[in-house]
């Protein structure tokens, strides 16, 4: 009886080591794909938004450096000495830039900034008025204004160009002597400096 008993026991552990041993097969099988089930997908790294930039960012995961920015203040730069004592408001430099667009806007550079040098020449002179409008408006209601152009300025239109030609007039270097004061198309008179394309620049008169 006893070792009937110890038979059926017997039989029964067998019965669960079986059953264990095809457990532990099935839990093992998920964690390795065989190959008949299809080749094992790569795991896919989850990688933070700091990490988007140069390869060696991700690889350490630091954050990227910040970049600098250069704040240094740009010198302001200097006036042409002959012209230190210029003072010229926004409409006057408005107004230079229409009367440069007007007389020489279809010229060079050199001659746009040459003209500009002109206006600028006889703001210091002693025989022209002493401000930028009052050079440009002289001889305005007389039959002979000093700026043939000064009673179009409603059609001027003036681009970079214009202004640039002041501001390379103001800030040098500079292409006239001081002491040329005119331009046209034929020579004021006989004392000519030079011709820069259509126009011909004078020395002012000298008087006996």
């Amino acid at each position: 009886m006893n070792r009937k008993r110890q038979g059926k026991t017997a039989t029964v552990g067998l019965a669960l080591c079986v059953a264990i041993l095809a457990l532990l097969a099935v839990f093992m099988d998920f964690d390795e794909v065989s190959p008949a089930r299809g080749a094992p997908t790569e795991e896919t790294p989850v990688i933070g938004p700091w990490r988007v930039g140069s390869l060696d960012t991700m690889s350490t995961g630091e954050c990227p450096p910040v970049l600098s920015v250069d704040v240094t203040p740009q010198p302001t730069p200097e006036l042409v000495q002959r012209y230190s004592s210029v003072a010229m408001s926004a409409d006057e430099r408005q107004e230079l830039a229409e009367v440069i667009y007007l007389e020489a806007g279809n010229q060079c550079a050199e001659g746009q900034q040459a003209v500009a040098e002109v206006v600028l020449n006889r703001v210091i002179s002693p025989e022209f008025p002493d401000t930028v409008h009052d050079v440009l408006h002289q001889g305005e209601d007389t039959s002979r204004p000093q700026f043939s152009t000064i009673g179009n300025l409603a059609l001027a239109d003036p681009a970079a160009a214009q202004y640039d030609a002041i501001d390379a007039a103001l800030y040098g270097p500079s292409i006239l002597p001081e002491d040329v004061v005119f331009f046209s198309r034929n020579g004021e008179n006989d004392r000519v400096w030079g011709k820069i394309q259509d126009h011909v620049f004078c020395y002012k008169y000298i008087w006996e």
